[in-house]
């Protein structure tokens, strides 16, 4: 397992906190009108419960969007590229713990918060920043379904498994999708049955994780699918095509050359070995520094003969 796993188990850890505590705000009231609950003590707990919700809700779109930013660097070499994904982590985790800690403290007293009949004030314009986290979640989604694209089409593949490998690498359009409409609802919030017009955000909040761990998961379940229609690694190995991956793969090269001073002839000989199963769109492209050239990996050699003519000495 990789950070981009850990993350992604994380992530989905979060989401089972988040699922709890919408069922015990469900039990208070969530999702039913002012009216229906009666009891104004029943209706806060109620509040005080989703709010608490907020906190693992927005660390798991932030966790889930760093988890796909992790995996996307398995994968690019380019610096620029590296440092911009770089920068997309450390904001969005900042971004990420910092929303989801005002959520809680937003207000003096804390109470307040969920409760705005008290007397106090609060320090944060919550709903504000809740949109501006969305939106961030959402510039994401699609910068981490774009950058797959200028890794593939520089590849030596044919044009449609180059949109095949691309297009399973940036399912996260979807997870983007989903934080749209997210967004959208919370714009479209009205405070006065507080309870009730929350539910459409909170899904949406809940199905955006739940894409994104589903989309940045598909590529690398690719190696399962193949091992179970052909039964073996090595038995689709043998019947894949493969590709010049000279930028991304890691390769051996050894010269070996014949001929000395005064010969009219040599041989050069070039053996280039490349690592990787080229099965899955990330052995595909990942890079295995400091592995050796496996059984399954790729072995080309290369013989150059050359013919010349030695230039005499002058007396």
């Amino acid at each position: 397992m990789g950070w981009d796993d850990y993350l992604a188990v994380t992530a989905f850890i979060l989401q089972i906190i988040f699922t709890a505590l919408t069922h015990v705000s469900t039990g208070y009231g969530l999702g039913r009108l002012f009216a229906e609950v009666g009891d104004p003590e029943t209706y806060v707990t109620a509040v005080k419960w989703e709010l608490f919700a907020h906190v693992p809700a927005i660390l798991m779109s932030g966790v889930s969007k760093c988890s796909v930013a992790v995996f996307l660097l398995r994968i690019i070499r380019n610096k620029l590229q590296i440092r911009l994904i770089w920068f997309f982590i450390g904001s969005t985790a900042f971004i990420a713990v910092f929303t989801s800690i005002v959520a809680i403290v937003q207000c003096e007293p804390l109470e307040k918060g969920w409760n705005r009949t008290l007397i106090g004030y609060c320090r944060f314009d919550f709903p504000k920043l809740g949109l501006f986290t969305g939106t961030w979640y959402v510039v994401m989604d699609f910068a981490f379904a774009i950058f797959p694209w200028f890794v593939i089409w520089g590849l030596n593949m044919k044009r449609k498994e180059k949109i095949t490998v691309a297009c399973g690498l940036s399912l996260g359009v979807f997870a983007g999708i989903c934080g749209i409409l997210r967004t959208v609802s919370l714009i479209g919030l009205d405070p006065s049955e507080y309870m009730y017009n929350t539910v459409p955000m909170m899904i949406w909040s809940a199905t955006e994780n739940l894409v994104t761990l589903m989309c940045s998961s598909i590529p690398v379940f690719r190696p399962l699918y193949v091992r179970i229609k052909y039964g073996s690694k090595d038995e689709s190995s043998s019947n894949s095509r493969s590709y010049n991956l000279n930028e991304y793969g890691n390769r051996k090269s050894v010269v070996v050359s014949t001929g000395g001073i005064g010969q009219r002839s040599g041989t050069s000989r070039t053996v280039v070995a490349f690592n990787g199963d080229n099965i899955s769109e990330e052995a595909i492209l990942r890079d295995s520094k400091d592995q050796n050239i496996a059984a399954g990996g790729i072995k080309r050699t290369d013989e150059i003969s050359v013919s010349y003519e030695a230039r005499g000495m002058p007396n």
